[in-house]
């Protein structure tokens, strides 16, 4: 297993941990698609899935930071649209054969995700409670 969920990377909010928890899966897939050797076959749709995944919550944590008029929001959706680019031409690289997915790619992969649940969207969850509480399932 490459990234272990603890509940250090809770937020609280029932949604975002549980679509984080769907992120921290499809990187461990890819590490143990990697691992076994399943090659470019098994790779591909679980790459393709996590490229998905990963937009479809960044759409629902800008919502949130929308609705709460969050004061870093303009930053935390740069490293949104960083993070989606270089899925993105991953993603695209490995269909076209030109890059394998690494052990250093998922690395980048996971300290990306740990740093981004952890500490970047820790600061938006505080101000999505302050603002929110009443109207946000919090688990």
């Amino acid at each position: 297993m490459l990234f272990v969920w603890d509940d250090s990377c809770k937020t609280g909010i029932t949604e975002i941990d549980q679509d984080h928890k769907g992120l921290v899966n499809l990187i461990n897939d890819l590490y143990e698609a990697m691992q076994d050797g399943s090659g470019g076959a098994l790779l591909l749709p679980i790459f393709s899935a996590l490229k998905h995944y990963t937009e479809t919550h960044f759409t629902k944590e800008e919502r949130y930071m929308l609705e709460c008029d969050a004061p870093d929001r303009e930053e935390h959706v740069k490293e949104h649209k960083m993070m989606m680019a270089k899925l993105a031409d991953l993603e695209s690289r490995h269909r076209k054969g030109e890059a394998a997915i690494s052990l250093q790619t998922l690395t980048f992969l996971r300290d990306w995700l740990k740093n981004h649940i952890c500490v970047v969207d820790q600061v938006m969850v505080a101000n999505v409670k302050e603002k929110l509480d009443g109207d946000i399932q919090q688990g």
